[in-house]
């Protein structure tokens, strides 16, 4: 590959490269995205070894906390690349909540009219008018079609039609999406992103509004790094990973009370000067009781890195815990049992994601439900 595309892998933080002996051969290795991003004039595709349905479903678990979105949600073939198949599901889906036309909402606005509407707002038109009787100072509450879910669709929909990769029939589809959503205001790149609660009255945007953002979060690559490198699509499949781990085993410990605490704050040492944060511990009456690390990468030629059994037997200790537990996306190896010579047994979970997620879902709940993390009550 050309230098300045090696340069921008480095640059934008998607992956590790080193040179070879060879002129414009690059070994590529620690690749932390999947997608695709335009550097240097250059299309760079970045495919995920689990399919991209599966990449779906775990997306939406991990955001929602439930399957927000089914297979007939999707509108795209099965063995697309991400770009296309996000293009196609978040066009499918805006089209569907656009039929009965864009939603309309309630936004207050602050104006200066000739006439009072809704609240005069008297300090305002002693200090900016003099005294003067016209234009009024007023605020009023408006029902228009500008206001957050309508743009953060639109947003998204302008986003995707800047992406390399989106085909033709869909580039259609998003321009008839900014047609209908003509006047409504586009989030400005780098501006933070509205956060939507959903409602009685958004419903019918409910499938494409988690589309949406994850549109906007995934296509931020292009504000975050040096010039070589143009528009693009990350996803980070360590953070996806952890996510969907985390968002299944909290409703896993739900029924056992407590409370599932991510990146728990602690100290390994008396003085409090070694600090650590384990992915996940599980906090009942403010006593650790179980203690999570996830990792979404296995070391070369299958091996689990011993360096993570060191960080959880420590982890262990800290906390009084008899066993630990690492939960990792299924490799080369398999799952096995680690006693600690007059330590704790430290457990390793492989999650297979090439399975039905369903499957996965029930393979993560099914080792708090069996006493794997909860024999302690």
């Amino acid at each position: 590959m050309p230098r300045e595309v090696a340069a921008g892998l480095v640059a934008a933080r998607i992956a590790d490269v080193s040179p070879t002996f060879v002129a414009d051969e690059y070994r590529v290795s620690g690749v932390r995205k999947v997608g695709v991003v335009r550097i240097a004039g250059h299309d760079v595709w970045i495919r995920p070894k689990t399919s991209v349905r599966r990449l779906f479903a775990m997306l939406g678990y991990a955001r929602a906390g439930s399957a927000i979105w089914e297979d007939e949600d999707f509108g795209f073939a099965a063995d697309e690349d991400l770009v296309p198949a996000l293009a196609h599901a978040f066009g499918w889906q805006a089209s569907r909540a656009l039929a009965g036309g864009a939603l309309r909402g309630y936004v207050t606005r602050d104006d200066a009219l000739p006439l009072v509407r809704g609240r005069w707002r008297i300090g305002d038109q002693l200090t900016r008018r003099g005294g003067q009787p016209l234009p009024v100072e007023v605020s009023f509450d408006d029902y228009v079609e500008d206001i957050a879910e309508n743009q953060l669709v639109l947003t998204a929909a302008t986003r995707l039609l800047r992406l390399p990769g989106v085909p033709a029939d869909v580039v259609g589809r998003l321009r008839r999406v900014v047609r209908v959503l003509d006047g409504v205001t586009v989030i400005p790149v780098g501006a933070p992103v509205p956060v939507v609660r959903p409602d009685r009255r958004n419903a019918r945007y409910s499938a494409v509004l988690p589309l949406a953002s994850l549109v906007l979060s995934g296509a931020s690559i292009e504000q975050r790094t040096g010039s070589l490198v143009g528009a693009g699509f990350l996803v980070d499949m360590w953070s996806v990973f952890e996510d969907f781990v985390t968002a299944t085993l909290r409703e896993a410990f739900r029924p056992y009370g407590g409370e599932l605490v991510a990146q728990y704050a602690s100290t390994l040492d008396v003085e409090g000067t070694v600090k650590i944060a384990p992915d996940l511990v599980w906090v009942v009456d403010g006593e650790v009781r179980a203690c999570i690390d996830v990792k979404y990468k296995v070391e070369k030629h299958g091996r689990y890195p011993n360096a993570d059994l060191y960080q959880m037997a420590a982890y262990c200790r800290r906390f009084g815990l008899e066993a630990g537990h690492l939960v990792y996306a299924a490799g080369e190896s398999e799952a096995r049992r680690m006693q600690v010579v007059g330590g704790p047994l430290v457990q390793q979970h492989a999650l297979d994601l090439s399975r039905p997620t369903t499957a996965v879902l029930d393979q993560l709940s099914s080792f708090v439900r069996q006493g794997s993390c909860t024999e302690v009550i």
